[in-house]
């Protein structure tokens, strides 16, 4: 089960840094509120911040942005015997994008994601603000890559929001 653990906590982790989410009328990652990392939990949570470039982003018509994002992630792992909880993951992330006269766009993504075994597939609940285009929730069986349940408001995706904004 430790292995299993470490796994999804990389795939949370990578999922995050694939696509983040949010429309800007969320405060801003300057906001003192924002930018607070939460508490370990006295040991019960590992917490991980988040200050990274990522790959820029061709909008196309030479429009190319730079892309920044910052946050955090904590993650709680359940490893009470018996339990079909496995792990919780809460982030909460700003993505920058910044086109070449310094003009930005920021979404935030925002959210939980939660991994629990049902029978012997791993199945994870994520709901928020999902960069891959849906604020809502969605319902995925790792196991077998189904989309079990999707519910919410679609969007185009992050970088088509931002490319929008930025052109």
């Amino acid at each position: 089960m430790p292995g299993q653990s470490v796994l999804v906590t990389l795939a949370g982790m990578l999922w995050l840094v694939a696509g983040c989410e949010g429309p800007a009328s969320v405060s801003s990652p300057s906001d003192p509120e924002f930018a607070r990392v939460p508490a370990d939990g006295h040991g019960h949570k590992l917490v991980f911040p988040i200050d990274q470039d990522l790959a820029p982003v061709d909008c196309g018509g030479g429009v190319v942005l730079d892309v920044h994002v910052t946050g955090w992630i904590q993650v709680r792992v359940f490893d009470q015997t018996g339990s079909r909880n496995v792990e919780l993951d809460v982030f909460h992330s700003a993505t920058t994008f910044t086109n070449s006269a310094g003009k930005t766009y920021v979404f935030h993504d925002v959210g939980p994601d939660h991994y629990y075994m049902d029978g012997g597939d791993l199945i994870v609940e994520s709901s928020g603000r999902l960069g891959g285009g849906l604020i809502g929730r969605v319902v995925t069986n790792l196991t077998t890559g189904e989309v079990l349940f999707v519910a919410g408001k679609e969007f185009a995706g992050v970088e088509s929001l931002a490319c929008a904004a930025l052109r």
